[in-house]
């Protein structure tokens, strides 16, 4: 999560779009999402205070974030919320509790989802205070002023500027002595001052703070990981069950590099597809498990220690971003299922765009890999397993180019699907080849 905070004018708005777009985030405007409050307010002719009134129209109003865009109840209003009347009852409305108690949960609720970048006043000490990078932009009264006059032409408004600059002005004491939420920078956040800095200039310098606490939060390798012993008793034990009970056979394993991060990418069908894979592989796997499993009395401190590490299932989780990308920095082998959750025996469905983030962001060899026979030997909703054959196939290693810019969200998904279509190819018997047309019995795959 980033969040960028500030006084009016600062240029906080298009800093945070353009950041987003350069990193592949969601953006979650939050002033917009008041100025939509404030224009349906307005536009319901209700005074702007406290009361059963207010309540009353706040109940039934969805106020959501698409791509940037503002939706007020299913209404495009990204446009219509840039006015000086809805700015001016904007600056009424932020400072009921009403108010706030109806888009700050709905913020949070966005944030939750992870990859994003939040923008508006208190974004960094109410939204999100667990933020892992956080901005205050600033800028002199004379400099906001100019902008917000150009804000204004570009939709066809004008104002004289010293009518401008004393809105600001009056507006920085609101917002600053407020009662709830008033306007401060965060504990630790990054000021920057925006006032001779064109928006790039801005970005660029926001985009260093964000790559320089990515490689600080990555713990250095120092020499191969060492080897948990735990894991390597338990892999000799439920090998030989495994080959006992589903004749598992495996091919294709010397394709996953014999040292240093490699990312191994599955369906996903079977509960018993992790230690299936672990056992068909070469060398020690870490794995990526739902959180829920962790929280079952002995069996969650088994699996942890067993390399397993809990996810949330429920959106994005930017926990377990950090965490997967510390596996690979330290040079270890990590499992994932792109799928996100079981599905049903020979169909693949598509894959979440975090496994392309995390393909492409730590660069790391994707090994692509198919189980098959998992899930007819312990399908979701039987009780116990069932004699099956199982066959595990390793295809051959993919790589992915690193960000060079352009639309990094779209990126993600590209190499999500592509990741998806290797493991189809493996599915289907073909084994070699990286860029084959992928296979017209592909579920969901692109139209």
């Amino acid at each position: 999560m980033i969040t960028i905070d500030g006084p009016a004018g600062a240029g906080k708005s298009t800093a945070a779009r353009l950041l987003a777009e350069r990193l592949g985030y969601t953006l979650v405007p939050t002033g917009a999402m008041y100025r939509a409050l404030a224009l349906s307010v307005m536009r319901a002719g209700i005074p702007p205070r406290d009361g059963p009134e207010l309540h009353a129209h706040l109940a039934p109003l969805t106020i959501s974030v698409e791509a940037g865009h503002v939706y007020l109840n299913g209404e495009d209003v990204t446009e219509a919320v840039k006015s000086q009347e809805v700015a001016r009852v904007t600056s009424e409305i932020t400072t009921l509790a009403a108010v706030r108690g109806k888009v700050t949960p709905l913020q949070r609720q966005l944030a939750a989802e992870g990859a994003v970048v939040l923008e508006g006043r208190d974004t960094g000490t109410v939204v999100c205070p667990d933020a892992e990078v956080k901005f205050y932009l600033s800028a002199t009264l004379e400099a906001r002023a100019r902008r917000r006059r150009a804000e204004l032409s570009a939709v066809g408004a004008t104002a004289p500027l010293d009518a401008i600059t004393n809105e600001l002005r009056a507006r920085d004491v609101q917002d600053e002595t407020r009662e709830l939420a008033p306007l401060r920078r965060a504990p630790g956040a990054i000021e920057v001052d925006t006032s001779d800095l064109t928006a790039d200039q801005v970005v660029e310098r926001m985009a260093a703070a964000v790559d320089l606490h990515r490689r600080d939060a990555e713990p250095p390798v120092d020499g191969p990981p060492r080897a948990n012993r735990l894991y390597t008793v338990m892999r000799i034990l439920a090998v030989g069950l495994l080959r006992t009970l589903f004749r598992l056979e495996s091919t294709g394993r010397e394709n996953i590099p014999a040292t240093g991060p490699a990312l191994l990418v599955a369906n996903h069908s079977s509960v018993l597809d992790p230690p299936l894979i672990g056992g068909a592989a070469g060398r020690q796997l870490t794995f990526l498990a739902k959180a829920e499993l962790f929280e079952i009395p002995g069996f969650g401190g088994l699996i942890r220690r067993l390399n397993a590490r809990p996810i949330r299932r429920e959106g994005a989780d930017p926990g377990a971003l950090r965490t997967a990308m510390r596996a690979l920095a330290d040079g270890r082998a990590l499992l994932i299922f792109p799928e996100g959750t079981r599905g049903d025996e020979g169909v693949l469905r598509p894959a979440k765009a975090g496994a392309g983030m995390l393909a492409v962001m730590s660069g790391a060899p994707v090994v692509p890999v198919y189980v098959r026979g998992s899930g007819r030997a312990w399908p979701r909703g039987q009780r116990l397993p069932r004699p099956t054959k199982v066959t595990v196939t390793f295809g051959e290693p993919l790589r992915f180019d690193g960000e060079h810019g352009g639309d990094r969200k779209q990126r993600y998904e590209i190499v999500s699907r592509e990741m998806m279509e290797a493991i189809a190819r493996l599915r289907d018997g073909i084994t070699g080849g990286a860029h084959r047309p992928q296979p017209a019995s592909y579920a969901g795959r692109s139209k």
